[in-house]
Order: structure tokens, then C-alpha cells, then sequence
């Protein structure tokens, strides 16, 4: 009787594991491909509200002398092109998230493989480090100008200072982990395809290679 109840809990317990390596193994990647979504995301949204919140304040700003009535027009087109850089982020980034959700919705969902749009969001990756590189430099090579002009102007605090401090902070944090999704879908492409083999079958398939040592003929279109 011991020995029966001893050998029907290992039956259990090893059926119960081997439900539980199936589940999480059909998971794994899928799970990865969203928390590195949901990383990403996050570090973009508070790079959103600072830059809004900045753009809104430089936008505003006044650039007229109270004393001779002329205005700066040279620090009013460096300050416009600065709150364009943030806008032209904001705009990309915006584009990006929408983007990326809506297909890997469907593609985790669907599992219609690693097509076009797929690799498209992997290389808009690529192209949004680069663009928040851009605008984290051009945005901290002003800061000590920018600190300097604005200090004592109406409509600009000392607390603006550090959220513009912030903006291209996180606009350098963001394009790190811009690059590191797009690793994150390249490692993690199995999570929209129901075959695993993908798209090593499909490779194989339209250029003749086989498995086996050397090639099979290429098959006709």
C-alpha cells in the first residue's frame, strides 16, 4: 500500500510538472516580448509628460525686453527649435507605441509568424534609438544656456530647470531600452509563430537547404 500510494505521487507529481514546464515553456517568450514592451513603454510615457510639460513652458515664454520693447529673436527661433526637437519625440514615440501594440496584439494573439510588420517595428526600434539620441544631445547641449537665459524670466522656475533636466535624461534612458527591445523581438520572435522552427523551415524551404549535409534542389516558385 506504501509503496502503490509512493509511486502514484511521483505519477502525479511528474504529470503536474510536465503541465507546468508545457505552460510556462509556451510562455516564456511571449512574456519576454511583452515585459520588454511594457519596460520600454514605460520609460517612453515619462519621457511624454516631461517633454509636453517642457515644450508647454518654453512655448509660452516671452521674449520681448520690458525695458526697450525689442525681442530677442535669436533666443526666441533657439528656443522654438528646441521645443520642435521635443515635439518631433513626442510625435515619433506617440506613433511607435500605437504601432507596436496594435501588431503585436495580433501577432501574439494570431501567431501569423514574423512577417512585414513585424520587422518593421524591429527596425523602427533601431531608428528610435538613434532619434532619441538626437534629441537628448541636442537638449543637454543647451542646458547650461538655457539655465543661464531663463533664470529670473517670468514663467520659468527653478523647478523647470530640473524637468528639462529630466527630458533628455530620460530621452538617453529611452533610446537604451529602444535598442534593447528590438534585441528583446529579434531573440524572442518565437512568440508569434506556431511552429518553432520558424522561419529556419521557411528559410530552408525557399532556398533549397536541407537539414542533411549539402543542399536539395531549390523547388519552383
Amino acid at each position: 500500500g506504501t509503496l502503490l500510494g509512493a509511486s502514484s505521487s511521483v505519477a502525479v507529481h511528474s504529470v503536474a510538472m510536465g503541465l507546468f514546464a508545457e505552460i510556462c515553456g509556451g510562455w516564456t517568450y511571449r512574456k519576454s516580448l511583452w515585459w520588454g514592451w511594457i519596460f520600454n513603454a514605460f520609460l517612453a510615457f515619462l519621457f511624454l509628460v516631461c517633454g509636453i510639460v517642457v515644450a508647454q513652458k518654453l512655448n509660452k515664454l516671452d521674449w520681448t525686453d520690458a525695458a526697450t520693447g525689442e525681442v530677442d529673436e535669436t533666443s526666441q527661433k533657439l528656443v522654438g527649435g528646441l521645443v520642435a526637437n521635443i515635439s518631433w519625440a513626442i510625435v515619433l514615440n506617440i506613433l511607435f507605441l500605437v504601432f507596436s501594440l496594435l501588431v503585436l496584439l495580433r501577432k501574439t494573439i494570431a501567431k501569423t509568424g514574423a512577417g512585414f510588420s513585424y520587422g518593421i517595428i524591429v527596425g523602427s526600434c533601431i531608428h528610435m534609438f538613434f532619434a532619441q539620441c538626437e534629441v537628448a544631445i541636442a537638449l543637454d547641449a543647451h542646458d547650461k544656456w538655457l539655465k543661464y537665459t531663463l533664470s529670473g524670466m517670468a514663467g520659468w522656475e527653478s523647478t523647470d530647470n530640473s524637468t528639462y533636466r529630466g527630458v533628455y535624461v530620460l530621452g538617453f534612458l529611452s533610446s537604451i531600452s529602444y535598442l534593447f527591445f528590438a534585441i528583446v523581438m529579434i531573440v524572442c520572435m518565437k512568440a508569434v509563430m506556431k511552429d518553432s522552427s520558424e522561419p529556419y523551415t521557411e528559410f530552408r524551404d525557399r532556398y533549397g537547404v536541407s537539414n542533411e549535409r549539402g543542399a536539395r534542389p531549390a523547388q519552383g516558385p
